[in-house]
């Protein structure tokens, strides 16, 4: 999470220490953006740093197995230079997902590959939450017990559709789950027992949002400034600004999916509200009103040009307009990013959504509205909370080099 830990290395001070907390964590983001393998000059050269000073890091990185050398490479003059790469079956962070119909567990290196991963299709609301992260804990325990022996396992994360308090322990509200006042880690006993990690959990969305903040994501995620809009039952988005996560005093910024699109009532939403944008945009919504039984069913109407689908699509794309008007007048972002089935139904919604925003926001004759959409993909979240577990260590890695947080 390159530009993320960029931002949390930031103002750690001028001393000595801090200068090498710093410069560890510029390091260790140098190599692992780089397309290809770098030597130490190159890491030198990039950072404007001293070569004695990047080689005594990079020797540190490497004895605490964030970094292997290759073989020496002869350049056109001066000594071979000797290739860093991210070590193999080194640090790896274990991302989890609860969610209506599913629960996911997945392991990343220290890269953002996928090392292993596991999914189930459950009924989350009608197990429960005990049920339910009980099927979490034996997928994710299978999963750290089939790692490597030597793979070194920093943290994991779980992203969960609600919000959570602050320190990130407890659901104060999740209205598509109805699981108010658990406490996940309390349902995990095989996965964090005997663990001196920390363990946390998330916003699903939140979660989501920080795969398109990765190195090897596509041009639309690569903005600085962007709102993240996805749903599969309800409506979830995040906010990024400047590579940094819009989070709020509590950490539950970003509800686009409940700001009222329809004045007169509406439709009754999960959330105790009525009108909400999740009701007329959210799958479950858009299949009451379209008749349709399933996604695919909804995308077979619409090709065959079903007037009732298409009118209520229509519908549904102006409502989501509105809603991201209100939010680009607000927060002067760059680009709208759409997920999930919104990004599915994106050849029926763009049309009409670019036609409201161009009406909605402020500045739409100055600057070009950018609305992009990223591939429905299953694993996202799981993904984007291994990321999250794996980001203090890229935007610290001196804590695990001086004996900080670790497991095995």
């Amino acid at each position: 999470m390159p530009e993320l830990s960029r931002h949390l290395t930031a103002g750690l001070g001028s001393t000595p220490s801090a200068v090498r907390v710093s410069n560890l964590a510029l390091i260790l983001q140098e190599v692992l953006q780089s397309p290809g393998p770098v030597s130490r000059a190159d890491v030198a050269a990039a950072l404007g740093l001293t070569r004695s000073t990047v080689s005594r890091l990079v020797d540190e990185l490497i004895a605490g197995r964030f970094f292997t050398e290759g073989t020496p490479v002869s350049g056109p003059r001066g000594r071979p230079g000797v290739p860093l790469t991210a070590a193999p079956n080194g640090l790896m962070s274990l991302g989890l997902e609860i969610n209506a119909d599913r629960m996911a567990a997945m392991v990343l290196d220290l890269t953002g590959a996928v090392v292993s991963s596991l999914t189930v299709d459950a009924d989350a609301i009608a197990a429960g939450p005990a049920t339910s992260l009980g099927i979490l804990d034996e997928q994710a325990a299978s999963l750290v017990e089939g790692l490597p022996e030597d793979a070194r396992l920093v943290g994991a994360h779980l992203a969960i559709p609600a919000l959570m308090d602050r320190t990130g322990t407890t659901v104060v509200r999740a209205p598509n789950l109805g699981w108010d006042g658990v406490r996940p880690a309390d349902h995990l006993p095989a996965l964090l027992r005997g663990r001196d990690w920390s363990f946390r959990a998330s916003n699903d969305v939140d979660c989501s949002a920080l795969t398109l903040l990765q190195g090897s994501a596509s041009e639309a995620g690569r903005r600085g400034s962007f709102i993240y809009v996805t749903g599969e039952v309800g409506i979830g988005s995040s906010v990024i600004i400047d590579g940094r996560q819009l989070s709020g005093r509590h950490g539950w910024a970003s509800e686009l999916g409940h700001v009222c699109v329809v004045s007169d009532g509406g439709r009754p939403c999960g959330c105790g509200a009525t009108g909400c944008l999740e009701t007329v945009v959210g799958l479950r919504g858009l299949l009451d009103a379209t008749g349709a039984s399933s996604i695919d069913g909804l995308v077979v109407r619409l090709h065959d040009g079903n007037q009732h689908s298409v009118g209520q699509v229509t519908k549904a794309a102006r409502a989501l307009g509105r809603a991201l008007g209100a939010a680009l007048n607000l927060l002067d972002l760059e680009q709208v990013v759409l997920g999930g089935h919104l990004g599915t139904l994106a050849p029926w919604l763009l049309p009409d959504l670019r036609d409201e925003l161009e009406v909605r926001v402020m500045w739409s004759p100055h600057e070009q509205i950018d609305v992009a959409t990223v591939d429905p993909d299953p694993t996202r979240t799981a993904r984007g909370a291994a990321h999250a577990a794996m980001a203090p260590v890229l935007a610290n890695p001196a804590a695990w080099l001086d004996g900080g947080p670790r497991a095995s």
